[in-house]
């Protein structure tokens, strides 16, 4: 019976140590894949302000040529 109890206590030491590892590499995984989204975001952002000006600047360029 003691021995029982013991490996009982061992296992949900076990259980619990694990479980609680399991939640800070989920949660760091977690916060590494939102870094991740964040920077895309980002530089999605910046290659469409960048097109967005190089296409007013041709549209310019264009106004310019039709008016010659």
């Amino acid at each position: 019976m003691k021995i029982l109890l013991k490996l009982f206590m061992v296992v949900l030491m076990l259980g619990i140590v694990s479980c609680r590892d399991t939640d800070k590499e989920e949660t760091a995984a977690a916060e590494a894949a939102i870094e991740t989204i964040d920077a895309v975001e980002e530089k999605a952002e910046e290659i469409s302000e960048k097109i967005d000006q190089e296409a007013s600047e041709l549209e310019a360029s264009l106004k310019e040529l039709d008016s010659i």
